[in-house]
């Protein structure tokens, strides 16, 4: 492994056994574990009574093989691992068909890693990634494509915004969306249809719907399900405004939808419809509501500010009290409409305290994060000592090309949000493109990999990369 490579899964990764573990504080980057999954048993125990019992995935999976080792992505969970090489192989072999435990560790022993075979197959069989023969599962397998990339082979999510066009026109919007937003160029939705193609077939796992509100459109339900219908898993990222019985209806249909995310901005009516207009909270509480009763998952995200950040628990025990599954933070960035709300912007000690704040939430049980990475901090005695030298950026961090990818309205790529309307947006354009091409070759994401230079994922600031005079 090149030291470029080994020097990512240190500054990102926690080993614990066969499995790499996210340390990344962004919630949207924590691609490498499960979001209920907090530890992982790495004991080997008696694996005896299996050594000569056919062996598989129990469940509908894609196998990616990656620098590191592969990506285990569990289609029907929603769920995805990051294991070393040792694992991929005796996933991949146990993929293919037939092999019982004791072929499995043969293969370890052609590598000379017997003991560690049977440690891997072990931990393998304790998480239920492996088990008996008959599930009628298949796998999906993604071989590599140049393991020398100091990347992953393809984005493990792909971010699609929709439109811009959106039902409200919140303060702090980086993308300065509203009713009147929309590009008069937007994909249409077999447009969309074929990229969502090409998406799958490059491996990706996860498309998030985004915008906007990517609700928004007249044909938004038959953008959502057309990503469904490519095998990919499916996370819609929408005020909810446009819900009713009939399209709740057609999300609860769909085969791969993983959530529903929205956003709460405050523990009441009057902190939250201050940033996103009057009748927002009442709104938001009616449809999680609904979301929850129809067995839709929502997860709910807080941005947090000087007029919040001090009840982030209070906020979390909210909307959790109104259906949420999983409640995450982040924290107001001065870009878009959020350059006018400057003053609001959280220093250091707030936001160490509410970083505190809201892992003793998490602690307490008020609420779940959506990535295991919380829970696993707040397992330690000094949960945040890994971004001493991050915590005063974190409002002003973006992410180099390792994990995904984002498409504008019209198809073209960049990486990140906060970068929109810089030098770094603007790449080339799916409806032309590979999705191999695109991500080897942009322009704009090659150069925020070298600026990268293998360290921390989440770890650019914005502030040194916007062209806009605004942020020099």
């Amino acid at each position: 492994m090149a030291n470029t490579q080994e020097k990512i899964l240190r500054e990102n990764f926690e080993r614990s056994g066969p499995f790499f573990l996210s340390r990344d504080l962004h919630p949207m980057l924590d691609c490498a574990c499960a979001p209920e999954f907090a530890t992982y048993k790495t004991s080997a125990g008696d694996i005896e009574a299996i050594l000569d019992v056919p062996i598989s995935v129990p469940f509908n999976a894609k196998l990616r093989e990656e620098f590191f080792g592969g990506i285990l992505f569990d289609r029907d969970q929603h769920r995805h691992f990051m294991v070393d090489r040792t694992a991929y192989e005796i996933l991949r072999e146990a993929a293919a068909g037939h092999c019982t435990g004791r072929e499995l560790l043969h293969l370890t022993e052609h590598s000379g890693e017997t003991g560690q075979g049977r440690q891997t197959l072990g931990s393998l069989l304790q998480n239920n990634l492996l088990g008996s023969l008959g599930t009628g599962s298949t796998v999906e397998h993604f071989a590599a494509r140049d393991l020398s990339l100091n990347y992953l082979q393809s984005p493990i999510i792909v971010e699609v915004e929709v439109t811009y066009g959106c039902f409200r026109a919140c303060r702090h919007c980086a993308y300065e969306s509203s009713p009147e937003a929309r590009m008069p160029e937007e994909l249409t939705a077999p447009q969309w249809s074929a990229i969502f193609g090409k998406l799958a077939e490059a491996g990706v796992l996860i498309v998030q719907l985004t915008g906007g509100d990517p609700l928004f459109r007249d044909d938004s339900f038959d953008i959502v399900e057309a990503a469904d219908a490519a095998g990919l898993s499916v996370y819609v990222r929408s005020d909810t405004a446009a819900l009713n019985p009939q399209n709740v209806d057609r999300l609860k249909s769909l085969r791969g939808l993983w959530h529903v995310g929205t956003s709460i901005d405050g523990a009441d009516a009057q902190t939250h419809d201050w940033m996103r207009g009057r009748g927002a909270f009442d709104m938001l509480r009616e449809r999680v509501g609904v979301l929850a009763a129809a067995g839709i998952p929502v997860a709910a995200g807080a941005t947090l500010h000087k007029n919040n950040h001090t009840t982030v628990r209070e906020i979390g025990r909210r909307v959790t009290e109104f259906g949420a599954q999983w409640f995450d933070i982040g924290f107001l960035s001065p870009v878009g409409r959020g350059v006018n709300l400057r003053d609001l912007v959280l220093n250091e000690a707030e936001i160490r305290e509410s970083l505190d704040l809201y892992l003793q939430g998490v602690r307490s049980g008020d609420y779940t994060p959506s990535h295991s990475h919380y829970v696993r901090r707040g397992q330690t005695a000094q949960p945040f000592a890994d971004l001493t030298d991050l915590v005063d950026k974190l409002p002003y961090l973006t992410e180099w090309p390792f994990s995904r990818m984002r498409l504008d309205p019209l198809g073209s790529s960049y990486t990140a949000g906060k970068l929109k309307g810089s030098d770094f947006s603007g790449g080339y354009n799916m409806t032309d493109s590979s999705v191999a091409h695109i991500w080897d070759n942009s322009p704009n994401l090659a150069q925020l990999r070298e600026l990268g230079a293998g360290g921390r994922i989440h770890s650019l600031d914005y502030r040194l990369l916007r062209s806009s005079h605004e942020f020099l």
